[in-house]
């Protein structure tokens, strides 16, 4: 069994996740941090819509997770914003990895979608005097 134990950060940050197709997607990313995803590639790994997909690439670039591929229109690959993001997104790894049931229904505890989407793109937006 792994040995991270969930933090009070990690804990936030895992409520901040939208949806289990969002938390998929970003360890997908972080899983393949070189490969450049576009949303067909994305979609058919996760078993979704390209719309959908498209909404989530979205929601995770406007969070710092993910960038735009220069180049490659409609592309993206992992670039957190800053290393803690990258450092929080590796501790959710390891600790979904031992703690799959245990995450899945903290993501799914949270009510109010849309109010959580905004809370995630606003959790890592960085203040310009920082």
């Amino acid at each position: 069994m792994g040995s991270l134990k969930l933090n009070d950060e990690l804990r936030r940050f895992i409520q901040t996740i939208v949806s289990i197709p969002h938390l998929e997607a970003m360890l997908l990313l972080r899983q393949f941090p070189e490969q450049a995803w576009d949303k067909e590639a994305i979609a058919q790994r996760l078993y979704l819509s390209p719309e959908q997909t498209a909404t989530l690439l979205g929601d995770l670039s406007a969070a710092g997770v993910c960038k735009g591929v220069t180049g490659q229109s409609g592309a993206f690959s992992y670039a957190p914003i800053f290393a803690g993001l990258s450092e929080l997104i590796d501790q959710l790894a390891e600790y979904y990895s031992y703690n799959l049931i245990e995450v899945t229904n903290m993501i799914h505890s949270r009510a109010n979608a849309s109010r959580r989407a905004q809370q995630f793109a606003d959790a890592f937006k960085f203040k310009k005097d920082l």
